[in-house]
């Protein structure tokens, strides 16, 4: 059943596809009925999830990302897309240990966001953790290092906008106010 007072797809067209992504080209009547042609859109064919991480006195553990895109080390939490035949919650365990070398306990659901609405369909599920024990080994094509980031540093890395990944800024906010 359609609702007038949203764009409907009328169409689709794929451009690219691969296993992690999707991008269509979609015809859309507008509200109003007027249409428009080649409303691009990427479709996500997983979830993803990311994971604040906190040792018993509640610092939090970055890692410094090796990101092609960017060009940059970027400071983020542990995330990445919820594999075929896994739960949220096991995806979450297991980027933990594979970017940080935590197993994790007191796992717990924070929040579904959907960090770029306007374009994608990508819902990364937010969680919140306790280390539970650190082997210290994580994948080193994806991570140069990790770090237990204190409270107030934390606050000051946001501040100097030393972090630019949105989905681990809103999953530390979230963990700091709703965790902890």
């Amino acid at each position: 059943m359609s609702d007038d007072r949203f764009p409907t797809r009328l169409s689709k067209r794929l451009i690219y596809q691969s296993p992690w992504i999707e991008l269509y080209a979609d015809t859309v009547r507008m509200p109003d009925g007027s249409v428009i042609e080649g409303y691009h859109r990427l479709h996500y064919p997983s979830d993803a999830v990311c994971v604040a991480v906190f040792n018993r006195r509640d610092e939090l553990l970055m890692i410094r990302s090796k990101r092609y895109i960017t060009g940059r080390l970027e400071w983020e939490l542990p995330a990445g897309s919820v594999e075929k035949g896994e739960t949220p919650i096991e995806a979450a365990r297991r980027e933990c240990l594979e970017e940080t070398g935590c197993h994790v306990e007191n796992l717990r659901f924070l929040c579904s966001q959907n960090p770029s609405n306007g374009m994608a369909d990508l819902t990364v599920h937010v969680f919140a953790a306790r280390a539970a024990d650190d082997t210290g080994s994580f994948d080193q094509n994806e991570v140069a290092e990790r770090r237990w980031i204190p409270r107030p540093q934390l606050m000051r890395m946001l501040r100097r906008n030393e972090l630019r990944c949105g989905v681990s800024m809103l999953a530390a906010l979230y963990a700091l106010q709703f965790y902890l």
